[in-house]
């Protein structure tokens, strides 16, 4: 029992994380203002392709386990690290500007896919780990990464860029941390 609620401790941590960039970006586009069916549309469709992007990330590393073998664990540990460091990175040095032409069609997938990439990271790792263990993720990720975005553009309306700031900070050290746990472990 005490596993597996430190596995969902784990997995929310991570869909915290996750969420944080469409959270933070969010933000931004709130400022300019999003109607409520818009906003639920995009909630949405970010939700999904974070789901789906770490369904194709753990499809990709139970490929990856059977080729790698034991190098395997060492390798998504790193990439969790690398994608941690990576987003404090972007966040202290290379601000991201919030550019979307329009809320529809193209523009909305291509934003969603944007902000959901690290998904596909954390997806790999996540294969490379337990299928279940993944599965559950992956739907943690989606619905973190909806509700993350639906009050990334709430606060933004209401609010500044500042806290979103904070929460990708925030949200790029869970990721470091967690790779330093599986590297411990």
């Amino acid at each position: 029992m005490e596993d597996h609620i430190h596995d969902l401790m784990e997995i929310l941590m991570m869909a915290l994380a996750l969420g944080m960039d469409a959270f933070s970006l969010s933000i931004g586009l709130g400022l300019h203002g999003i109607r409520r069916q818009t906003a639920l549309r995009m909630a949405g469709v970010i939700g999904l392709f974070h789901a789906v992007m770490t369904l194709t990330g753990l499809y990709l590393g139970l490929a990856m386990q059977e080729v790698l073998g034991a190098v395997a664990h060492w390798f998504g540990a790193f990439l969790l690290c690398g994608l941690g460091v990576h987003m404090l990175y972007t966040c202290l040095f290379a601000p991201e500007q919030v550019v979307m032409s329009g809320t529809g069609g193209l523009a909305l997938i291509a934003f969603s896919a944007s902000v959901s990439i690290d998904a596909l990271s954390v997806g790999f790792s996540l294969g490379l780990r337990s299928t279940a263990y993944g599965l559950v993720s992956a739907a943690a990720f989606g619905l973190a990464g909806g509700a993350l975005c639906l009050a990334g553009l709430y606060i933004g309306r209401k609010a500044g860029v500042r806290i979103g700031r904070i929460g990708e900070l925030a949200g790029a050290m869970i990721l470091v941390m967690y790779g330093i746990h599986l590297l411990a472990g």
